[in-house]
């Protein structure tokens, strides 16, 4: 029965990317699409099909959406948007089944409307700040070469540093490598700029790009801009007033001066999404002076712990602070 059904699923999937299902039947796989378990195996694929065909159904899906004179119906189109968050964000329970389900990857999806900031952790425990309209794709589990993700729209970048795994932002027109540092990409059909914080970023072109031959390196405190496809790239200062406006509205920024164990404290849960768990009381009288930007939870933890004379324990997202404290 279960051989029945994956052969069924994968007939409506093969309708969906010919064009060819019908409203009735595009409802169905959505059903079937809601009632799945979690990581529940479908059917398995060759490696090389894989990535293939999960990016023929990612383009038929948006296509449904965004040529509306060849759906059949309103209905229609309603069931295409309705489930194309549901199918794209999890497509992998679809069609990327590896060895087990301890392995299985899939594609995920994020977005964030007008005027909204969305703040994504990483299978690396790199973060980033999605801002509005606009749109991050990303695995579940990066390969074991590099860490791509695809970004639609703007978002500020803080990788984790991994010198043996290059994290590649793939833009419209623009590629971005890098190992770990932090950015800021704004990109739509006509303009891009990327302005580097800390670190440093490569950029080059998509495809073929005669004004763009070579990859660009920008560093910190630069910014590599096209304001328009009919000029050429340039590289500049970035304006404070750009700088201001990337970081507004995010928890980037973590540069304290004399501030209270307790609002540090509450920075930190905000930015890492953990729980800190501690003696309010015992640290109450300490004010911390650290410079703990573009740090991971690690090093933040133990810049904090040493300053206070505290121990750290995590247990996934909590951690637990003892000793020390009493502070003059």
């Amino acid at each position: 029965m279960p051989n029945q059904q994956n052969s069924e699923i994968e007939n409506l999937a093969e309708k969906l990317l010919n064009n060819t299902i019908t409203p009735e039947e595009f409802k169905q796989l959505e059903g079937w699409y809601a009632e799945v378990p979690d990581n529940a195996p479908v059917w398995k694929l060759d490696d090389d099909n894989k990535e293939q065909l999960q990016q023929r159904l990612f383009n038929s899906i948006n296509s449904k959406i965004k040529t509306p004179q060849v759906l059949k119906s309103s209905r229609w189109k309603y069931y295409a948007a309705a489930a194309s968050l549901a199918i794209v964000s999890t497509v992998g329970i679809l069609l990327w089944q590896f060895n087990g389900k301890e392995n299985q990857i899939v594609q995920l999806v994020e977005t964030s409307t007008s005027g909204k900031i969305t703040k994504i952790h990483l299978p690396d425990h790199s973060i980033v700040w999605l801002k509005g309209n606009s749109r991050l794709d990303y695995p579940s589990k990066f390969s074991d070469s590099t860490r791509n993700v695809v970004l639609h729209g703007e978002a500020l970048f803080e990788v984790a540093k991994d010198k043996l795994h290059p994290f590649v932002i793939q833009t419209g027109k623009y590629v971005a490598r890098v190992l770990g540092t932090s950015f800021n990409i704004n990109e739509n059909a006509q303009a891009f700029k990327l302005t580097v914080l800390t670190g440093k970023v490569a950029v080059s072109a998509a495809k073929h790009d005669a004004k763009l031959a070579a990859p660009v390196i920008v560093t910190p405190g630069n910014e590599f801009e096209v304001v328009n496809p009919a000029q050429p790239a340039r590289v500049v200062v970035a304006p404070v007033a750009d700088k201001v406006l990337i970081l507004h509205g995010t928890e980037y920024d973590m540069n304290f001066e004399s501030v209270s164990f307790d609002e540090v404290r509450q920075r930190i849960e905000k930015k890492f999404n953990v729980q800190i768990v501690a003696d309010k009381a015992l640290y109450a009288s300490c004010a911390i002076s650290a410079d703990l930007t573009d740090q991971s939870l690690e090093t933040t933890l133990k810049l904090v712990s040493s300053s206070i004379n505290a121990k750290f324990s995590i247990n996934k997202d909590q951690i637990t602070l003892t000793g020390g404290g009493e502070c003059n």
